[in-house]
């Protein structure tokens, strides 16, 4: 066993799910800090994705800026060769077609180009961290930064309530008195590490404090034991779905949660943000593999909609066998690329309006005639109960939790959730014999539908409307067959 490999078996307890899950933000934070902690120096897991076919929205980028320094090496060795250059910049390729002109202990080949359209056959090969942006590509930031700070700050300062300036954070080392929700206490490079991501720290951070003084507003002089920040788990057997965003144990053994909001407005749960195979994966059954079908069967109908006349389109989509790509939102990103690729030979796009869309649209018209069924409603139903409101789990610890709005220039408010059981009653159906009227409103060309229908709720008819939207969300475009589906809420006429 290589040192690399023990040492995260080594650390592997310390995350949820026994090892760092690199697209969780705050699996990567506690990694950044273990591995700076053992080196000695503050580490930054590069997350910039360096591929010779990466493609965002659908348009290929395969061009970079590279490291200054590096740089610097390449354009002094063009000068001392007497090549003329304008401009330099660097194009990921799978391999060097000359000798590199400068080769480090890197095995990424680049391209040299003038501009976008020019190469000059000359080419380097460098380490891939080197790379420090896409061309022409604004840098990725954390897009759940912001959140993560006026949120532990919500509780941060309730500890540390004298505030004078963000250098007065930055400068602290050691633990800041704040616990996750597995119960470790967030150190001050952790915090750090999350303000270096956030585009708008300064103000989240005045979020943060003003939130501060609305909970010990709210409060009313009990005190608390212990504050748990709680973007993954929870404490003490509370349940996963409890949406409190922050938690705090008071004195007296009772649980308070805060679900935190930058803007105020009408809680219309329940509502679901999944892709559609977790979405039906989630009570199990035999709808995931209906569901699986659907997805193939819509791939198939679109393939068959490839115009013979673009050659190379046809003949790829032809040749390419959807049933052996797993179904996952990313796992495809290489083989959807060189299917592209051959589309766009043909002056196709393969990415939006001449494959996506068509499939995507034949997957819609499929699934929303597949819950006009009673039986497949009712699962669809139940499933949306289970991941807005949870399993009730053995000995779970009750936690009451109430609204924390936030505000840059005004005070922060707190505001009661009262629980609709209306809405509760709308997705615990427990017999499809309470399901009547079920149609679709699906038009054929859009990335939503509503499902409507009828349901007895306690001997009374409700005409219910939920509205529904099958979409891509992969970063840099469509890169799996399992779409994500997700809805706004629950809406009772």
């Amino acid at each position: 066993m290589d040192l690399i490999t023990k040492y995260l078996n080594n650390i592997a307890y310390k995350f949820p799910k026994g090892y760092p899950d690199m697209n969780n933000d705050q699996d990567v934070l506690l990694l950044e800090t273990l591995l700076g902690e053992v080196l000695g120096e503050k580490i930054k897991i590069n997350e910039l994705t360096v591929d010779p076919l990466y493609q965002n929205k659908g348009v290929f980028n395969p061009f970079y800026e590279i490291d200054p320094t590096v740089d610097k090496q390449v354009r002094d060795i063009l000068n001392d060769k007497n090549i003329t250059f304008s401009n330099i910049i660097y194009r990921a390729v799978d391999k060097a077609e000359n000798e590199p002109i400068l080769s480090t202990r890197g095995t990424q080949p680049f391209e040299l180009y003038t501009d976008l359209e020019t190469p000059l056959n000359i080419f380097i090969k460098i380490a891939k961290k080197k790379a420090i942006k896409h061309y022409g590509q604004k840098t990725r930031k954390d897009s759940t930064a912001s959140s993560n700070i006026n949120e532990f700050l919500s509780l941060y300062f309730l500890i540390h309530p004298e505030f004078k300036s963000v250098e007065d954070i930055m400068d602290k080392q050691g633990g800041t008195g704040v616990l996750t929700g597995e119960g470790n206490e967030v150190s001050y490079s952790q915090l750090i590490g999350l303000l270096e991501k956030d585009e708008s720290a300064k103000r989240d951070i005045h979020i943060g404090y003003k939130n501060a003084i609305a909970i010990k507003s709210d409060l009313k002089g009990k005190s608390y034991k212990n504050l748990y920040w709680t973007p993954r788990a929870k404490p003490a057997n509370i349940n996963p779905k409890n949406p409190s965003d922050i938690i705090l144990e008071l004195e007296d053994g009772n649980f308070i949660g805060y679900s935190n909001k930058i803007a105020s407005g009408e809680d219309k749960t329940p509502k679901f943000n999944t892709n559609i195979i977790a979405f039906f994966s989630e009570l199990g059954g035999s709808q995931p593999e209906d569901i699986k079908v659907l997805i193939d069967n819509a791939w198939d109908k679109a393939a068959k909609e490839v115009p013979s006349s673009a050659s190379n389109a046809k003949k790829a989509i032809s040749d390419f066998d959807i049933r052996k790509e797993g179904f996952s939102e990313t796992t495809s990103r290489r083989a959807f690329a060189n299917l592209a690729i051959q589309f766009q030979l043909d002056d196709l796009e393969f990415y939006n309006k001449d494959f996506y869309y068509p499939f995507r649209n034949n997957l819609i018209t499929s699934f929303s005639k597949y819950l006009e069924s009673p039986v497949n409603l009712k699962y669809f139903l139940n499933t949306i109960s289970v991941i807005t409101y949870g399993t009730k789990i053995l000995g779970e610890t009750p936690c009451p939790y109430k609204l924390l709005i936030g505000s840059e220039n005004g005070r922060s408010i707190i505001k009661e959730v009262s629980e609709n059981k209306a809405l509760r009653d709308v997705v615990n159906v427990d017999s499809i014999e309470d399901i009547k009227s079920i149609q679709n409103s699906y038009n054929g060309s859009s990335q939503s539908f509503n499902v409507n229908y009828q349901l007895n709720i306690g001997n009374e008819i409700k005409d219910i409307t939920i509205p529904v939207t099958v979409r891509t969300r992969a970063q840099g475009g469509w890169s799996g067959k399992n779409p994500f589906i997700s809805s706004s809420g629950v809406k009772i006429d």
